[in-house]
């Protein structure tokens, strides 16, 4: 059956119905039969929606040649859940089908212990590729080249390269051929189209190149992947301190290498975390930034300080006005909060990272995720107004402490849900959310939010003076 594309959300709707199938065998067979009318990167993308059972279950049933594929395209959780499922010898066997990069980047998540079993397995070929390459810092142009590239000489004939080149077009690198020195210095480059135009009986040195785009080993992954921008460059040679051509960066890693580039900066612009990584870190990554707006409401908040005696004034009154001096920061925090994941969001349906199908999984994330951080900025606030006003350096009695406290994390709640919500609710309707989310997320926010934190606020308070 011929493979064809289909739909994230699709796919995982037709994976879903054969998992709710009780009867094993109908269940294996049915999945199969999907694997085989599927392409390798469809699978590979929606894995991370099932359970690590699931997930191990639609692993174990995919062609052979296909595995090495899944396992480099899914997302990272996935592939360490499905590589821990895995015996060393079928962990090995994987890794001989994989390019020498990515099979790299798949022994490099193993304990150490488990590096060294899988390696034993290995062919020596492969196990002294794999160890060259694991010297190098990840985020390296070292860490990211390949060794599986066609390197010749200059004066070897183009029949002479020709054949050379049907002989390896299994090579990861077959877009290019580098001219290396008996040392292997790199000395020139043509590319396959040089290489067809020329006679049999032309030298290499007849149509080579000597004007050489190159990156140090070890150079950062974002200088290679600028150098492969700025000159329309699909691979990059990767060159040691000598001159020696060590390894070849190609299109798939720079390409990857520009997104995540990309995602950084917008997720570091937004004070937010990839989405990516596991829910408590991406909160903890958000609280200390949502902390500094805490601070200016709390100075805020001091300036509406009133200098009043009577206890029955500062009973009535005070209450009213400490609670009216928190809104800006319940607004501000509310705002923030909002704001980020709504970045998130709409950053990740313009990558293809969240796709409608994905809509109930990244929305109970992202409201765990609010959760942690109201807890955590609720729970700050809350001691922290019950001292100041037991010092008397605003008016009020200490109940007013977890009334702000709960009323604010209520608001900050519902600005998460506001902002994972509102970019779906955009697509639908046809607006771009990338244009419309933020200013109006902002706007609702400072509605929605101001009514969460008094309505929460005055229940407390009425709760505790009953």
């Amino acid at each position: 059956m011929q493979p064809r594309a289909l739909e994230p959300a699709e796919l995982i709707e037709q994976l879903d119905a054969i998992l709710a199938e009780p009867n094993l065998d109908r269940r294996t067979q049915s999945l199969t039969v999907l694997a085989e009318s599927v392409r390798a990167e469809d699978i590979a993308d929606v894995l991370f929606h099932f359970s690590p059972a699931h997930k191990v279950e639609i692993f174990r049933i995919l062609p052979l040649d296909w595995v090495p594929e899944v396992l480099d395209e899914t997302d990272v959780e996935t592939t360490r859940e499905l590589v821990a499922k895995l015996s060393t010898p079928e962990i090995s066997e994987i890794v001989e089908r994989m390019p020498p990069d990515e099979a790299t980047d798949l022994i490099a998540d193993l304990e150490p212990a488990e590096q060294q079993r899988v390696l034993a397995e290995l062919q020596p070929e492969t196990a002294g590729e794999v160890l060259r390459l694991l010297k190098h810092h990840p985020e390296s142009a070292g860490g990211i080249m390949t060794s599986d590239f066609i390197a010749v000489t200059a004066s070897q004939s183009a029949g002479e390269v020709l054949e050379h080149v049907q002989r390896t077009l299994d090579s990861e690198v077959v877009s290019y051929v580098y001219v290396v020195d008996a040392a292997g210095r790199l000395e020139a480059v043509f590319s396959i189209r040089d290489l067809l135009k020329a006679a049999p009986e032309d030298r290499v040195s007849d149509f080579m190149s000597t004007e050489l785009i190159y990156a140090d080993v070890t150079d950062d992954q974002e200088k290679v992947a600028t150098l492969a921008r700025k000159y329309n460059l699909n691979s990059i040679p990767i060159l040691d301190k000598a001159g020696v051509l060590v390894g070849v960066a190609t299109i798939d890693d720079i390409l990857d290498i520009l997104s995540e580039e990309a995602d950084e900066d917008i997720y570091r612009m937004a004070g937010t975390a990839a989405s990516q990584q596991k829910v408590w870190r991406r909160a903890l990554i958000r609280i200390p930034w949502l902390m500094m707006p805490v601070v200016s409401g709390f100075v805020i908040a001091g300036m509406h300080a009133g200098n009043e005696t009577d206890a029955d004034v500062v009973q009535a009154v005070g209450r009213a006005i400490t609670l009216a001096a928190f809104i800006p920061l319940v607004m501000g925090i509310s705002g923030a909060v909002g704001t980020q994941t709504a970045i998130m969001m709409v950053r990740g349906m313009a990558t293809g990272d969240v796709e409608r199908g994905r809509g109930v999984k990244i929305f109970f994330q992202e409201v765990r995720i609010g959760v942690i951080i109201a807890v955590a900025i609720g729970g700050t606030v809350t001691l922290a107004l019950i001292g100041i006003l037991r010092l008397g350096m605003l008016n009020g009695d200490a109940v007013l402490g977890p009334a702000v406290g709960l009323g604010l994390a209520g608001g900050i709640i519902i600005a998460s849900i506001l902002g994972t919500v509102f970019p779906f609710g955009c697509v639908k309707i046809g607006l771009d959310p990338a244009l419309v989310a933020g200013p109006f997320i902002t706007s609702l926010n400072d509605i929605v939010a101001a009514a969460i934190y008094l309505g929460v606020a005055q229940a407390v308070l009425s709760i505790a003076g009953s």
